[in-house]
């Protein structure tokens, strides 16, 4: 027992020591011995906890409240009253408008106006208006032209009706340049033509807000135009129109008093006495009226809107009274919330045909153009419309018409050097195939596309003179920061026949019709370019480029236009 214990001691002090040298010289001392491990019992809690329901009291706190005023210095800030705005304000208008350019060919521009702002009472505005250019058509005789335009207009708002009564003055001017002069000296004036037109209208308009009552207007037009060669035509027209809502239908009539004379002077043309010896035309005085009555059903049934109603047309005069019967119906069906809308329909008219027409179509025209009015007899369509995105619409459509006594022009070989156009009579049939694309981008930018393929079949001529069978139309316009406005238009016809002959110069005494021939007139494209920029909201400087193609296509058979036109201005609000 002794031994054991002085091992152990002796295990003992060498183990304390062992731990001292490891800690110097990090060595291992392994230490063998008897050892006996024991684990003492462990002590448990037996007792269970439990729930001790009680409610604490709330002590009894009472606060005592000094009263001591605090001094505050401050000085009230003074802040502007707010502004409620149940509207947008309206755009501030300017009473005066003045443009003015100079452009190549020495041609300037002019464009007055000057109107009313708003008015409960009154709106009036008068305007004043020059064109001309020096032509500059090479190779031609003088192509000079000029355009001018004065009016004034005037309303008058009474109770639920509005009054409006105004003036119109233009003297437009040509020359018949279509053809060489050559080494002649024939003065400017014998080819000069120049047109005066004085128009005068009145009218007065309901406005009422119940739809029950008969809504009308009245309106009575007059014209008188005059030419240099002493031609004279006076046009009077009186317009009466009604219309009454009773549930989904809408009532409509039309009647019209359409009444023309036409006092045409003789043929002056410088070969009639001195070379042809032509005898006069014997009866140069044209009168003629028509009477129109259209009554309409309009209606509306959901998704279905359709028109029903007749023509009817009554033609007096020279030489022998016509009536005429037209339809009038359309049908139209709106599919997706107005996604996409197909319609048809089917209609007819008569068209006043006047001097004054057929000159704003080809101011070329001989000054003794007989008259007869253009029945359409009937017209037959159908397409379709919508849109493709929110900002992309369409619209196709397909038409069959048939017309009697459409104006056909062709060139004159009796009275003029084939420079002036005679005007014809033609029944055709017209087919046409229309499509349009109309895309508009956050107001700045719009394009819109059009085609349209046309076929004529003529009953006695050999071709439709002059009318092409294929027109594309191109319009866009882009709006930057209301600062630079762009605007560009491109339109292209397909080719065109003319009824004349290949010979060049001044008619010779030897006139022989049998050399008429269809003559065809090449395709083209033209079109216009236009910058604007806005330096305030009331000036900005323009600059416009017409015919930019450079291309001398011919508007009529020997009538070439002009080149590229430059024009350049100003424009002023005040």
């Amino acid at each position: 027992m002794r031994r054991t214990a002085k091992y152990l001691l002796l295990s003992l002090a060498a183990i304390s020591v062992g731990q001292t040298i490891s800690a110097q010289y990090d060595q291992e001392i392994i230490s063998v011995g008897d050892r006996t491990l024991t684990v003492d019992n462990a002590f448990k809690i037996d007792e269970l906890p439990s729930t001790i329901d009680s409610v604490p009291q709330a002590a009894n706190i009472t606060y005592r409240v000094i009263p001591r005023q605090i001094e505050v210095n401050y000085a009230p800030k003074q802040i502007k009253a707010a502004n409620l705005r149940l509207q947008e304000p309206l755009a501030k208008l300017y009473r005066g408008y003045a443009k003015a350019g100079i452009g190549l060919y020495v041609t300037p521009l002019i464009d007055v106006r000057y109107n009313s702002i708003r008015n409960r009472d009154w709106n009036y505005g008068i305007s004043a208006q020059h064109f001309s250019s020096q032509g500059g058509i090479p190779k031609l005789a003088e192509s000079a032209f000029s355009e001018n335009h004065a009016g004034f207009f005037a309303k008058k708002y009474i109770s639920k009706h509005t009054v409006e009564a105004g003036l119109n003055y233009n003297r437009d001017a040509i020359h018949y340049y279509g053809f060489d002069l050559g080494d002649s000296k024939l003065a400017k004036d014998k080819y000069k033509q120049s047109f005066s037109t004085i128009a005068g209208h009145a009218e007065v308009m309901s406005h009422y807000s119940d739809s029950t009552q008969i809504q009308h207007r009245i309106r009575v037009d007059y014209r008188n135009m005059t030419d240099k060669f002493k031609g004279r035509e006076g046009n009077f027209l009186l317009s009466a129109e009604g219309a009454k809502t009773q549930d989904e239908n809408r009532y409509e009539l039309l009647f019209q008093v359409d009444a023309n004379s036409l006092s045409m002077a003789q043929p002056n043309s410088i070969f009639v006495d001195t070379v042809l010896n032509i005898t006069p035309i014997p009866d140069l005085t044209t009168k003629g009226g028509i009477i129109r009555l259209e009554p309409t059903i309009h209606t509306k049934r959901g998704a279905l809107t359709a028109d029903v109603g007749l023509g009817f047309a009554f033609e007096t005069g020279d030489p022998e009274s016509l009536g005429h019967i037209y339809p009038k119906a359309f049908v139209s069906y709106s599919l997706f919330n107005d996604l996409f809308t197909p319609y048809a329909g089917l209609t007819g008219s008569l068209k006043r045909n006047s001097y004054y027409s057929l000159s704003q179509d080809n101011p070329f025209i001989t000054h003794f153009s007989k008259l007869k009015n253009t029945s359409e007899d009937f017209t037959f369509y159908g397409g379709i419309t919508g849109t493709i995105l929110d900002n992309i619409g369409f619209n196709a459509k397909v038409s069959y018409t048939s017309y009697a006594d459409v104006p056909l022009y062709i060139n004159d070989v009796l009275y003029s050097a084939e420079n002036r156009f005679n005007v014809i009579y033609e029944d055709m049939k017209v087919f046409n195939v229309m499509g349009e694309l109309n895309y508009v981008y956050n107001k700045k930018l719009s394009v819109m596309a059009r085609l349209e393929l046309i076929k004529y079949n003529m009953r006695t001529q050999e071709r439709a003179w002059n009318l092409p069978g294929t027109k594309v139309t191109l319009d866009a316009r882009y709006d930057l920061d209301d600062r630079f406005v762009v605007k560009l238009q491109m339109f292209a016809q397909g080719r065109r026949y003319a009824r004349a002959t290949k010979r060049t110069g001044i008619l010779s005494p030897e006139s022989d019709l049998s050399e008429l021939q269809p003559i065809a007139m090449r395709a083209f494209v033209d079109g216009s370019l236009a910058l604007e920029y806005r330096y305030t909201k009331r000036i900005s400087a323009f600059i416009e480029m017409n015919n930019f193609s450079g291309g001398r296509y011919q508007r009529f058979y020997r009538y070439p236009i002009q080149s590229v036109m430059l024009l350049g201005g100003l424009t002023y609000s005040f």
